[in-house]
């Protein structure tokens, strides 16, 4: 922190200059919207698990569940924070709960947590529009980091497209490329015959 302005000031000095933030300052928001769309999913499908175990135990399906909502509405609120692994382990405590009490209750449990729509919708929506990516993006995303370096992958990889795109953003700004001819000549660049004054024929 103490730093930061040294090391704005040392990257604008290599490059051309931009209109926009700096690269630093680009990187810090991406990575502070990747920890706001984590918060907001969080909250919604923590939400969403809790009031579901609430209507199964107020209904009797699930004897006793609207007791406990509250504990298994956070539980699942803090392990979505592990993508595609996180929304299966948030179903342990419930399942077990369930089969405890009544065994058969535990089907409903497990409809709950794998119909659970608003998760395979929410997930993908909420974190493109946090970090201004394709849904789909995000999903190819965590499926190459799960890929790549397993679950330390899949817990890096939104926030490394994050920083990415900030620093897309930034390059792009300030570098503009050539067009190129059908002949893979650069526009405006003379070519070999005509530098050395030789017979296109």
């Amino acid at each position: 922190l103490l730093d930061m302005q040294r090391l704005e000031d040392r990257i604008d000095r290599r490059f051309p200059p931009g209109d926009g933030l700096p690269l630093t300052l680009r990187i810090e928001k991406a990575l502070a919207g990747y920890v706001r769309g984590q918060l907001i999913l969080s909250t919604v499908i923590g939400a969403s698990a809790g009031i579901g175990m609430w209507i199964l135990g107020s209904t009797g399906l699930v004897p006793g569940a609207e007791r406990y909502a509250l504990l298994f509405g956070v539980w699942t609120a803090v392990i979505e924070v592990i993508p595609y692994i996180g929304p299966w382990l948030s179903a342990v405590p419930p399942m077990v709960y369930a089969l405890v009490v009544d065994p058969v209750s535990a089907l409903w449990v497990l409809a709950l947590f794998v119909f659970q729509v608003e998760g395979h919708i929410v997930v993908p929506n909420v974190m493109a529009n946090a970090l201004r990516l394709h849904p789909l993006l995000v999903i190819f995303g965590l499926l190459a980091g799960g890929e790549l370096y397993g679950i330390v992958g899949v817990l890096l990889a939104l926030p490394t497209m994050a920083a990415g795109r900030a620093i897309w953003e930034f390059f792009s700004e300030r570098l503009r490329f050539d067009p190129w001819d059908d002949d893979g000549v650069a526009v405006g660049v003379d070519r070999p015959h005509q530098r050395f004054g030789q017979d296109p024929g």
